[in-house]
Protein backbone atom coordinates (compact mmCIF):
# COMPACT_ATOMS: atom_id res chain seq x y z
CA UNK A 1 0.00 0.00 0.00
CA UNK A 2 2.89 2.35 0.57
CA UNK A 3 4.87 1.53 -2.47
CA UNK A 4 3.34 4.72 -4.54
CA UNK A 5 4.13 7.39 -2.20
CA UNK A 6 7.53 5.77 -2.10
CA UNK A 7 8.07 5.80 -5.50
CA UNK A 8 6.58 9.20 -6.28
CA UNK A 9 9.32 10.66 -3.70
CA UNK A 10 11.53 8.99 -4.85
CA UNK A 11 10.99 10.42 -8.35
CA UNK A 12 10.96 13.80 -7.20
CA UNK A 13 14.22 13.38 -5.40
CA UNK A 14 15.49 11.93 -8.80
CA UNK A 15 14.33 15.24 -10.58
CA UNK A 16 15.44 17.46 -8.19
CA UNK A 17 18.78 15.95 -8.37
CA UNK A 18 18.73 16.09 -12.08
CA UNK A 19 17.94 20.13 -12.25
CA UNK A 20 20.47 20.87 -9.59
CA UNK A 21 23.23 18.76 -11.46
CA UNK A 22 22.12 20.59 -14.55
CA UNK A 23 21.94 23.84 -13.05
CA UNK A 24 25.39 23.33 -11.38
CA UNK A 25 26.75 22.24 -14.81
CA UNK A 26 24.99 25.41 -16.77
CA UNK A 27 26.88 28.03 -13.73
CA UNK A 28 29.89 25.84 -14.29
CA UNK A 29 30.54 26.24 -18.12
CA UNK A 30 32.88 29.04 -18.78
CA UNK A 31 33.61 28.96 -22.68
CA UNK A 32 29.80 30.05 -23.12
CA UNK A 33 27.41 32.66 -21.48
CA UNK A 34 24.64 30.86 -20.38
CA UNK A 35 22.02 33.13 -18.88
CA UNK A 36 18.13 33.23 -18.37
CA UNK A 37 15.96 36.64 -19.80
CA UNK A 38 12.65 37.08 -17.89
CA UNK A 39 9.63 37.93 -21.17
CA UNK A 40 11.22 41.85 -20.87
CA UNK A 41 14.62 41.19 -21.74
CA UNK A 42 16.10 41.39 -18.10
CA UNK A 43 18.88 39.41 -16.56
CA UNK A 44 17.32 36.51 -14.29
CA UNK A 45 20.17 34.04 -14.30
CA UNK A 46 23.91 34.23 -14.64
CA UNK A 47 26.91 31.31 -15.10
CA UNK A 48 30.62 31.76 -14.67
CA UNK A 49 31.07 31.72 -18.93
CA UNK A 50 28.92 34.72 -19.23
CA UNK A 51 31.25 36.38 -16.26
CA UNK A 52 34.09 35.27 -17.89
CA UNK A 53 32.88 36.97 -21.42
CA UNK A 54 30.97 40.21 -20.14
CA UNK A 55 33.18 40.86 -17.41
CA UNK A 56 30.10 41.27 -15.23
CA UNK A 57 29.33 39.80 -11.88
CA UNK A 58 25.82 37.83 -10.77
CA UNK A 59 24.79 40.39 -8.49
CA UNK A 60 26.36 43.47 -10.65
CA UNK A 61 23.88 42.29 -14.12
CA UNK A 62 21.01 40.00 -12.74
CA UNK A 63 17.53 42.51 -13.43
CA UNK A 64 19.73 44.88 -15.89
CA UNK A 65 17.94 44.65 -19.40
CA UNK A 66 19.78 42.77 -22.41
CA UNK A 67 20.80 46.15 -24.15
CA UNK A 68 23.55 46.93 -21.52
CA UNK A 69 25.68 43.90 -23.69
CA UNK A 70 25.08 46.23 -26.75
CA UNK A 71 26.52 49.64 -28.31
CA UNK A 72 24.42 52.78 -28.50
CA UNK A 73 23.86 52.82 -32.02
CA UNK A 74 22.59 49.37 -32.05
CA UNK A 75 20.14 49.94 -29.76
CA UNK A 76 18.96 52.91 -31.01
CA UNK A 77 18.32 51.12 -34.37
CA UNK A 78 16.30 48.89 -33.16
CA UNK A 79 18.04 45.47 -33.15
CA UNK A 80 17.90 44.23 -29.85
CA UNK A 81 14.06 44.56 -29.86
CA UNK A 82 13.99 42.63 -33.21
CA UNK A 83 16.11 39.64 -31.79
CA UNK A 84 13.78 39.20 -29.14
CA UNK A 85 10.62 39.79 -31.13
CA UNK A 86 12.23 37.13 -33.75
CA UNK A 87 12.86 34.86 -31.01
CA UNK A 88 9.20 35.21 -29.71
CA UNK A 89 7.65 34.64 -33.12
CA UNK A 90 10.04 31.94 -33.83
CA UNK A 91 11.01 30.29 -31.17
CA UNK A 92 14.91 30.96 -31.78
CA UNK A 93 17.18 33.57 -33.17
CA UNK A 94 20.60 33.02 -33.85
CA UNK A 95 23.33 35.92 -35.13
CA UNK A 96 26.83 37.01 -35.28
CA UNK A 97 28.13 40.71 -33.90
CA UNK A 98 30.13 42.65 -32.00
CA UNK A 99 28.64 42.60 -28.37
CA UNK A 100 29.86 45.44 -25.29
CA UNK A 101 32.13 44.13 -22.12
CA UNK A 102 31.70 45.98 -18.65
CA UNK A 103 35.15 47.81 -19.36
CA UNK A 104 33.40 49.13 -22.64
CA UNK A 105 35.64 46.77 -25.03
CA UNK A 106 33.90 44.88 -27.95
CA UNK A 107 34.19 41.32 -28.95
CA UNK A 108 32.89 39.07 -31.53
CA UNK A 109 29.92 37.19 -30.68
CA UNK A 110 28.08 34.40 -31.61
CA UNK A 111 24.27 34.45 -30.11
CA UNK A 112 21.35 32.14 -30.28
CA UNK A 113 18.43 33.03 -28.25
CA UNK A 114 15.80 30.29 -27.64
CA UNK A 115 12.18 31.26 -26.34
CA UNK A 116 11.19 29.23 -22.99
CA UNK A 117 7.23 28.68 -23.15
CA UNK A 118 4.92 26.97 -20.66
CA UNK A 119 2.85 23.83 -21.28
CA UNK A 120 0.05 25.97 -22.38
CA UNK A 121 2.27 28.43 -24.36
CA UNK A 122 2.69 30.94 -22.41
CA UNK A 123 5.78 32.97 -22.96
CA UNK A 124 7.96 32.17 -19.56
CA UNK A 125 11.21 34.10 -20.94
CA UNK A 126 14.44 33.40 -22.86
CA UNK A 127 17.90 31.53 -22.86
CA UNK A 128 20.68 33.07 -24.33
CA UNK A 129 23.81 31.21 -25.14
CA UNK A 130 26.56 33.50 -26.38
CA UNK A 131 30.16 32.52 -27.31
CA UNK A 132 33.12 34.63 -28.12
CA UNK A 133 34.59 34.23 -31.32
CA UNK A 134 36.64 37.39 -31.80
CA UNK A 135 40.29 35.31 -32.06
CA UNK A 136 38.59 33.37 -34.53
CA UNK A 137 37.49 36.47 -36.78
CA UNK A 138 40.84 37.61 -36.23
CA UNK A 139 42.15 34.75 -37.81
CA UNK A 140 40.01 34.74 -40.31
CA UNK A 141 41.27 38.62 -41.09
CA UNK A 142 44.60 38.18 -40.93
CA UNK A 143 44.07 35.05 -43.21
CA UNK A 144 41.82 37.41 -45.53
CA UNK A 145 44.68 40.30 -45.21
CA UNK A 146 47.32 37.67 -45.94
CA UNK A 147 45.28 36.54 -49.64
CA UNK A 148 44.95 39.93 -50.07
CA UNK A 149 48.23 40.75 -49.42
CA UNK A 150 49.38 37.55 -51.78
CA UNK A 151 46.82 38.52 -54.64
CA UNK A 152 48.90 42.18 -54.52
CA UNK A 153 51.92 39.90 -54.74
CA UNK A 154 51.06 38.19 -57.57
CA UNK A 155 49.25 41.21 -59.19
CA UNK A 156 52.42 42.84 -59.00
CA UNK A 157 54.57 40.01 -60.50
CA UNK A 158 51.94 40.06 -63.21
CA UNK A 159 51.98 43.85 -63.70
CA UNK A 160 55.63 44.21 -64.21
CA UNK A 161 56.07 40.93 -66.58
CA UNK A 162 52.93 43.21 -68.51
CA UNK A 163 55.15 45.91 -68.07
CA UNK A 164 58.74 44.70 -69.33
CA UNK A 165 56.37 42.95 -72.43
CA UNK A 166 55.14 46.84 -72.92
CA UNK A 167 58.72 48.59 -72.37
CA UNK A 168 60.03 45.83 -75.37
CA UNK A 169 57.01 47.02 -77.56
CA UNK A 170 57.41 50.86 -76.96
CA UNK A 171 61.18 50.60 -77.89
CA UNK A 172 59.91 48.68 -80.99
CA UNK A 173 57.21 51.71 -81.26
CA UNK A 174 59.68 53.82 -80.33
CA UNK A 175 62.03 52.49 -83.85
CA UNK A 176 58.65 52.38 -85.81
CA UNK A 177 57.89 56.20 -84.97
CA UNK A 178 61.58 57.36 -85.24
CA UNK A 179 60.71 56.01 -89.40
CA UNK A 180 57.56 57.56 -89.26
CA UNK A 181 59.26 61.05 -88.02
CA UNK A 182 61.75 61.04 -90.83
CA UNK A 183 58.84 59.96 -93.69
CA UNK A 184 56.94 62.93 -91.77
CA UNK A 185 59.70 65.17 -92.20
CA UNK A 186 60.12 64.40 -96.05
CA UNK A 187 56.22 64.69 -96.11
CA UNK A 188 56.10 68.15 -94.64
CA UNK A 189 58.98 69.02 -96.78
CA UNK A 190 56.82 68.02 -100.10
CA UNK A 191 53.54 69.62 -98.29
CA UNK A 192 55.62 73.06 -98.17
CA UNK A 193 56.70 72.85 -101.84
CA UNK A 194 53.51 72.26 -103.12
CA UNK A 195 51.92 75.12 -100.45
CA UNK A 196 53.94 77.43 -102.22
CA UNK A 197 52.97 75.72 -105.70
CA UNK A 198 49.39 76.46 -104.63
CA UNK A 199 50.24 80.10 -103.55
CA UNK A 200 52.08 80.98 -106.85
CA UNK A 201 48.53 79.11 -108.43
CA UNK A 202 46.73 81.38 -106.02
CA UNK A 203 48.59 84.62 -107.16
CA UNK A 204 48.24 83.47 -111.04
CA UNK A 205 44.30 82.46 -110.27
CA UNK A 206 44.21 86.45 -108.56
CA UNK A 207 45.36 87.97 -111.71
CA UNK A 208 43.71 85.89 -114.53
CA UNK A 209 40.40 87.16 -112.38
CA UNK A 210 41.92 90.72 -112.57
CA UNK A 211 42.58 90.96 -116.10
CA UNK A 212 39.88 88.66 -116.91
CA UNK A 213 37.18 91.33 -115.02
CA UNK A 214 39.08 93.97 -116.63
CA UNK A 215 38.12 92.48 -120.38
CA UNK A 216 34.51 92.30 -118.99
CA UNK A 217 34.52 95.84 -118.08
CA UNK A 218 36.19 97.10 -120.99
CA UNK A 219 32.88 96.13 -123.25
CA UNK A 220 30.63 97.59 -120.86
CA UNK A 221 32.07 100.69 -120.24
CA UNK A 222 31.94 100.91 -124.28
CA UNK A 223 28.16 100.15 -123.77
CA UNK A 224 27.44 102.83 -121.67
CA UNK A 225 29.29 105.25 -123.18
CA UNK A 226 27.26 104.64 -126.93
CA UNK A 227 24.50 104.85 -124.25
CA UNK A 228 25.34 108.26 -123.39
CA UNK A 229 26.66 109.36 -126.67
CA UNK A 230 23.33 108.52 -128.16
CA UNK A 231 21.10 110.60 -125.46
CA UNK A 232 23.16 113.51 -126.23
CA UNK A 233 22.86 112.80 -130.08
CA UNK A 234 19.24 111.82 -130.38
CA UNK A 235 18.55 114.15 -127.56
CA UNK A 236 14.44 114.63 -127.35
CA UNK A 237 14.03 112.59 -130.82
CA UNK A 238 14.55 109.52 -128.17
CA UNK A 239 10.50 109.17 -127.33
CA UNK A 240 8.28 106.34 -126.01
CA UNK A 241 9.39 103.26 -124.96
CA UNK A 242 12.97 104.49 -126.65
CA UNK A 243 13.20 106.34 -123.63
CA UNK A 244 12.56 103.27 -121.23
CA UNK A 245 15.02 101.14 -123.12
CA UNK A 246 17.60 103.61 -122.75
CA UNK A 247 17.55 103.86 -118.70
CA UNK A 248 16.81 99.98 -118.38
CA UNK A 249 20.15 99.58 -120.51
CA UNK A 250 22.57 101.83 -118.44
CA UNK A 251 20.76 100.30 -115.14
CA UNK A 252 21.96 96.82 -116.25
CA UNK A 253 24.89 97.72 -117.22
CA UNK A 254 25.99 99.19 -114.19
CA UNK A 255 24.34 96.22 -112.56
CA UNK A 256 26.87 94.00 -114.65
CA UNK A 257 29.39 96.01 -113.62
CA UNK A 258 28.69 95.92 -110.30
CA UNK A 259 28.33 92.19 -110.51
CA UNK A 260 31.43 91.51 -112.30
CA UNK A 261 33.14 93.96 -109.39
CA UNK A 262 31.94 92.02 -106.59
CA UNK A 263 33.46 88.57 -108.70
CA UNK A 264 36.77 89.69 -108.38
CA UNK A 265 36.47 90.68 -105.09
CA UNK A 266 34.91 87.41 -104.06
CA UNK A 267 37.97 85.65 -106.26
CA UNK A 268 40.68 87.06 -104.25
CA UNK A 269 38.85 86.56 -100.97
CA UNK A 270 37.66 82.78 -101.93
CA UNK A 271 40.30 81.55 -99.39
CA UNK A 272 38.24 82.91 -96.67
CA UNK A 273 34.73 84.07 -95.83
CA UNK A 274 33.44 87.18 -96.49
CA UNK A 275 31.91 89.88 -94.03
CA UNK A 276 28.24 88.82 -93.12
CA UNK A 277 25.24 91.46 -94.25
CA UNK A 278 21.49 91.07 -93.96
CA UNK A 279 20.67 90.01 -97.37
CA UNK A 280 16.95 90.25 -98.77
CA UNK A 281 16.32 86.91 -101.23
CA UNK A 282 13.46 88.54 -102.27
CA UNK A 283 14.86 91.42 -103.47
CA UNK A 284 17.85 89.48 -104.82
CA UNK A 285 16.13 87.38 -107.00
CA UNK A 286 14.05 90.97 -108.45
CA UNK A 287 17.70 91.72 -109.47
CA UNK A 288 19.03 88.67 -110.71
CA UNK A 289 15.81 88.47 -113.00
CA UNK A 290 15.90 91.50 -114.28
CA UNK A 291 19.95 91.02 -115.55
CA UNK A 292 18.98 87.76 -116.99
CA UNK A 293 16.08 89.52 -118.75
CA UNK A 294 14.63 86.38 -119.64
CA UNK A 295 12.03 86.20 -122.52
CA UNK A 296 8.19 87.16 -122.12
CA UNK A 297 6.88 83.59 -122.40
CA UNK A 298 9.59 82.26 -119.50
CA UNK A 299 7.92 82.84 -115.83
CA UNK A 300 9.80 82.84 -112.76
CA UNK A 301 7.59 82.90 -109.40
CA UNK A 302 8.32 82.76 -106.58
CA UNK A 303 6.43 83.59 -102.47
CA UNK A 304 5.45 87.07 -101.86
CA UNK A 305 7.35 86.15 -98.64
CA UNK A 306 10.99 85.13 -98.49
CA UNK A 307 13.58 85.07 -96.04
CA UNK A 308 16.08 87.96 -95.19
CA UNK A 309 18.90 86.10 -93.94
CA UNK A 310 22.63 87.06 -92.56
CA UNK A 311 25.03 86.04 -95.48
CA UNK A 312 27.70 86.87 -98.22
CA UNK A 313 25.87 89.02 -100.77
CA UNK A 314 27.91 88.03 -103.41
CA UNK A 315 28.41 84.27 -103.26
CA UNK A 316 24.53 84.03 -102.76
CA UNK A 317 23.83 86.07 -106.18
CA UNK A 318 26.19 83.39 -107.87
CA UNK A 319 24.61 80.32 -106.61
CA UNK A 320 20.94 81.74 -107.40
CA UNK A 321 22.24 83.23 -110.80
CA UNK A 322 23.54 79.82 -112.13
CA UNK A 323 20.49 77.82 -111.07
CA UNK A 324 18.02 80.43 -112.21
CA UNK A 325 19.55 80.66 -115.62
CA UNK A 326 20.28 77.06 -116.10
CA UNK A 327 16.93 76.58 -115.92
CA UNK A 328 16.36 78.94 -117.86
CA UNK A 329 18.50 77.95 -120.66
CA UNK A 330 18.14 74.60 -120.83
CA UNK A 331 14.01 74.36 -120.40
CA UNK A 332 13.96 76.85 -123.55
CA UNK A 333 16.17 74.46 -125.44
CA UNK A 334 13.33 71.95 -125.55
CA UNK A 335 9.66 73.94 -124.79
CA UNK A 336 7.87 77.49 -125.81
CA UNK A 337 6.57 77.92 -121.99
CA UNK A 338 9.28 77.65 -119.32
CA UNK A 339 8.48 77.67 -115.84
CA UNK A 340 10.74 78.31 -113.40
CA UNK A 341 9.41 78.20 -109.36
CA UNK A 342 11.33 78.69 -106.11
CA UNK A 343 10.57 77.68 -103.15
CA UNK A 344 11.97 77.99 -100.01
CA UNK A 345 11.95 76.49 -96.10
CA UNK A 346 13.40 76.66 -92.95
CA UNK A 347 15.01 73.81 -91.92
CA UNK A 348 17.44 73.10 -88.42
CA UNK A 349 20.60 74.12 -89.77
CA UNK A 350 19.64 76.93 -92.11
CA UNK A 351 17.22 77.64 -95.34
CA UNK A 352 17.23 75.43 -98.20
CA UNK A 353 15.86 77.21 -101.54
CA UNK A 354 14.76 75.39 -104.26
CA UNK A 355 14.63 76.04 -107.89
CA UNK A 356 12.24 73.89 -110.01
CA UNK A 357 11.36 73.81 -113.79
CA UNK A 358 9.48 72.28 -116.40
CA UNK A 359 12.76 71.22 -118.73
CA UNK A 360 13.81 67.63 -119.86
CA UNK A 361 14.60 66.57 -116.83
CA UNK A 362 18.13 64.68 -115.96
CA UNK A 363 18.25 60.61 -115.55
CA UNK A 364 19.27 59.57 -112.22
CA UNK A 365 22.36 57.70 -113.08
CA UNK A 366 24.12 61.39 -113.95
CA UNK A 367 22.81 63.29 -111.05
CA UNK A 368 26.45 63.26 -109.53
CA UNK A 369 28.12 63.79 -112.93
CA UNK A 370 26.43 66.97 -113.16
CA UNK A 371 28.24 68.98 -110.03
CA UNK A 372 31.65 67.85 -111.77
CA UNK A 373 33.59 70.83 -113.51
CA UNK A 374 33.34 70.93 -117.08
CA UNK A 375 30.83 68.58 -116.88
CA UNK A 376 27.32 69.35 -119.26
CA UNK A 377 24.91 66.88 -120.82
CA UNK A 378 23.98 68.07 -123.97
CA UNK A 379 25.91 69.17 -127.15
CA UNK A 380 27.37 72.77 -126.98
CA UNK A 381 25.60 73.22 -130.16
CA UNK A 382 21.97 72.46 -129.28
CA UNK A 383 23.00 74.40 -125.83
CA UNK A 384 25.31 76.61 -125.31
CA UNK A 385 27.09 75.96 -121.77
CA UNK A 386 31.07 75.73 -120.31
CA UNK A 387 29.77 73.40 -117.50
CA UNK A 388 30.93 75.49 -115.18
CA UNK A 389 27.92 76.83 -113.13
CA UNK A 390 27.45 73.67 -111.55
CA UNK A 391 30.30 73.03 -109.84
CA UNK A 392 30.60 76.90 -108.46
CA UNK A 393 27.22 76.42 -107.00
CA UNK A 394 28.31 73.11 -105.17
CA UNK A 395 32.03 74.57 -103.88
CA UNK A 396 30.33 78.11 -102.66
CA UNK A 397 27.60 76.28 -100.74
CA UNK A 398 29.63 73.52 -99.52
CA UNK A 399 32.38 75.69 -98.50
CA UNK A 400 29.89 77.52 -96.07
CA UNK A 401 28.60 74.16 -94.78
CA UNK A 402 25.48 73.96 -96.95
CA UNK A 403 23.93 70.98 -99.07
CA UNK A 404 23.42 70.29 -102.56
CA UNK A 405 21.18 68.33 -104.28
CA UNK A 406 18.96 67.31 -107.01
CA UNK A 407 16.03 65.76 -107.70
CA UNK A 408 14.79 64.66 -111.27
CA UNK A 409 13.88 62.10 -114.17
CA UNK A 410 13.71 62.25 -117.52
CA UNK A 411 11.29 64.29 -119.01
CA UNK A 412 9.51 65.34 -115.73
CA UNK A 413 11.69 68.66 -115.03
CA UNK A 414 14.05 69.54 -112.04
CA UNK A 415 14.38 70.41 -108.86
CA UNK A 416 17.63 71.77 -107.69
CA UNK A 417 18.22 72.36 -103.99
CA UNK A 418 20.94 74.27 -101.83
CA UNK A 419 20.44 74.70 -97.81
CA UNK A 420 22.53 78.18 -97.20
CA UNK A 421 23.31 77.88 -93.45
CA UNK A 422 22.07 79.86 -90.68
CA UNK A 423 24.57 82.69 -89.38
CA UNK A 424 21.84 84.65 -87.71
CA UNK A 425 18.41 84.00 -86.64
CA UNK A 426 15.97 85.28 -90.24
CA UNK A 427 13.09 87.65 -90.24
CA UNK A 428 10.58 87.22 -93.01
CA UNK A 429 10.63 90.36 -95.15
CA UNK A 430 7.98 91.04 -98.53
CA UNK A 431 9.11 91.09 -101.72
CA UNK A 432 9.23 94.61 -103.71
Amino acid sequence: MNSRPDAHKLGEKSRREHEAGFELLVRSVKDYAIFMLDPEGRVASWNEGAERIKGYSADEIMGKPITIFYSNEVVQSGHVQRELESARQYGRFEDEGWRVRKDGSQFWANVVITALRAPDGELLGFAKVTRDLTERRQAEEQARQLAAEQATRDSALLRSQELAELNSKLQEQAAELKEALDATKEARNAAELSAEAAREAYRELDQFAYIASHDLKAPLRGIGNLVEWLQDDLGEKIEGESIEHMRLLQVRVRRMTALIEGILTYSRAGRQHGSQEQVDTGAVLSEIIDLLNPPEQVRVQWPQRMPTIEAELVPLQQVFMNLIGNAIKFTLAVRPDPAIAIEWRDVNDGVEFAITDNGPGIEPQFHDRIWAMFQTLNRRDDVEGTGIGLSVVKKVVERRGGRVSVESLLGEGATFRFVWPKSTQEDVSHRE
